[in-house]
């Protein structure tokens, strides 16, 4: 019976010290990877190489013993050290697998961590792959290879959700490599943030959808942005812009108003407000939203083109009235005439320096031309036929 007990207790013995065996293969993967955390954090990560390799033979030993492979630390510890070692690793090749190990350790980690006694672990490795991974698209970023770029900034995301400016390299590589989806949705994904800076993000996203055609969406996003940033001069002039140029003057009237109050010296908003009041018609505001412009810059060919022929048509349009009446209305055929001269000779400085300023417009030459030809001046005419026959 003695020989018994001493039997049990000698099989016990040697039961309890395999335990404890495997619990110091996780003890030592923990100290070895502390060592090398302190020379990686003061700079030194290469110094540390050792001890990372040691912690890993341990770690490795851990993980696969069954006394301790349900031990969450274990796996916890694991991605953290392995994720490490994909850091110093610095051939893509060979880290992919290690980057692979280290994924499937926090996974694992997160499967046995009930309790979430882990956690700090867990965050800890996925912060290091995110980092890995972050890396990895700056490089390939810098190297122009902006496919590569946007696989690795997305993987980042994988690790930390959510994370502002890795989000926005991911929508940056991503539209250098004409992905332009991708590009949206990672640029849209941070309008519904506090990114620093979003007023670019919002300009950009509005010019994205107008390439994609979608000019609806563009104006939509460049509004958005205003209101939010409104005192963002770019993003006011965007959706006023594009507002002019599909055909919705009428719609940005009171917003190029604000914001030529806002801007006064800017040249652009009372040309655009000429612009929206001349399709609304009203020609007087038209001009003199025009005459605001050139008052802040003479030599805005924009502006002297299109006052100038803003007030050649309404010349125009008087003549035309004017040869409509029955001879019995000399008297009115004469003052409409009159006026229609003055409008004429309003206008012929505004064209001249359209023309001026811009000798290879087109637009600008037959303006002139016209003037010409009304005022039958035969030799002005045929000196401005040759200029626009040599734009040809």
């Amino acid at each position: 019976m003695k020989i018994k007990s001493l039997a049990l207790a000698i099989i016990f013995s040697g039961s309890s010290l395999m335990v404890f065996a495997q619990k110091g293969e996780l003890s030592s993967a923990k100290t070895n990877y502390d060592k090398y955390v302190q020379l990686r954090d003061a700079g030194s990560a290469v110094l540390g190489a050792t001890s990372l390799k040691n912690a890993k033979a341990s770690i490795d030993k851990a993980v696969a013993h069954e006394k301790t492979m349900s031990d969450a630390s274990a796996w916890a510890y694991k991605a953290l050290i392995y994720a490490d070692m994909a850091v110093l690793d610095t051939v893509p090749e060979t880290a992919a697998p290690i980057i692979t190990e280290a994924l499937a350790a926090v996974n694992k980690a997160k499967e046995l961590d009930k309790a979430g006694s882990s956690k700090v672990q867990i965050d800890a490795a996925n912060a290091i792959l995110a980092q890995y991974e972050l890396n990895m698209g700056v490089k390939a970023y810098q190297s122009n290879r902006f496919e590569d770029a946007y696989k690795s900034f997305s993987n980042s995301l994988n690790y930390r959700p959510g994370d502002t400016t890795i989000t926005y390299y991911a929508g940056l590589s991503a539209i250098n490599a004409k992905n332009y989806k991708a590009g949206i949705a990672n640029y849209e994904a941070l309008t519904k943030t506090n990114f620093s800076s979003n007023p670019q993000i919002y300009l950009d996203l509005s010019r994205l959808y107008s390439m994609q055609g979608d000019t609806a969406k563009a104006i939509q996003i460049a509004a958005e942005g205003a209101k939010k940033y409104s005192q963002n001069s770019a993003l006011a002039t965007q959706e006023i812009e594009l507002s002019l140029i599909s055909g919705k003057q009428n719609q940005v009237i009171t917003k190029i108003s604000a914001q030529e109050q806002k801007e006064p010296k800017n040249k652009l908003f009372p040309f655009y407000l000429g612009i929206a009041y001349n399709a609304a018609n009203d020609n007087a505001k038209s001009m003199d939203a025009y005459k605001r412009a050139l008052a802040i810059d003479p030599d805005y060919a924009d502006a002297n083109l299109n006052l100038g022929g803003l007030i050649l048509n309404s010349g125009i349009e008087l003549y035309n009235s004017a040869n409509k009446l029955p001879q019995s209305k000399q008297k009115e055929y004469d003052a409409m005439m009159k006026k229609a001269n003055s409008e004429f000779d309003n206008a012929l400085p505004y064209l001249q320096k359209a023309a001026d300023l811009n000798p290879k417009s087109r637009i600008a030459l037959d303006n002139l031309k016209t003037y010409y030809i009304i005022k039958k001046n035969q030799a002005k005419v045929d000196e401005i036929s040759k200029k626009i026959t040599a734009l040809q």
